[in-house]
């Protein structure tokens, strides 16, 4: 027959132990699996807490205006139907003449991110970092990966120059 099972307290490091050896058995397992369970169920959410941050909004697809120092351009530059690049500070702009008299502008930096966009043919623009395209008429993304259309620069006409910004 075997002995019983024995909650004696083991003796003290470096201590000779006395009487019998001290056994493990099924309770005291299950008192040890016990103990630790209430941090075992906790870790994960206490883990979770500490790097806790708002989940991340995806990005607008509206289209937005931007300012750029004030720069004047000739209106005889865009012809109708086409599209050209301006510098205005530091800054790129697309200007673009869908129609005779109408004049549109955009920021030339892609929203998908920020490579400066190119004029490819007429009215059709193009970022070289991932092949993003826009309309220049609207400014309207036509080609992912661009999540939103270009930022719209405000423009006026007044006696053939056009006035960005």
């Amino acid at each position: 027959m075997s002995e019983p099972f024995s909650a004696a307290t083991p003796a003290p490091i470096g201590a000779a132990a006395s009487g019998p050896a001290t056994r493990v058995g099924p309770c005291t397992q299950r008192r040890a699996v016990l103990a630790a369970l209430p941090g075992i169920i906790l870790l994960p959410g206490i883990a979770s807490a500490c790097g806790m941050t708002e989940p991340a909004q995806p990005p607008s697809t509206v289209q937005q205006t931007t300012t750029v120092p004030a720069t004047t351009v000739s209106a005889a530059e865009i012809p109708v139907g086409t599209a050209k690049q301006f510098k205005a500070g530091d800054s790129t702009v697309i200007v673009a003449q869908p129609a005779e008299g109408e004049f549109v502008a955009y920021s030339a930096r892609c929203t998908h991110q920020g490579g400066v966009v190119q004029v490819i043919e007429g009215m059709t623009l193009r970022c070289p970092l991932h092949g993003a395209e826009y309309d220049a008429t609207d400014g309207r993304n036509t080609l992912a990966p661009a999540p939103r259309p270009l930022d719209v620069v405000p423009v006026s006409e007044s006696g053939g120059q056009l006035t960005l910004g």
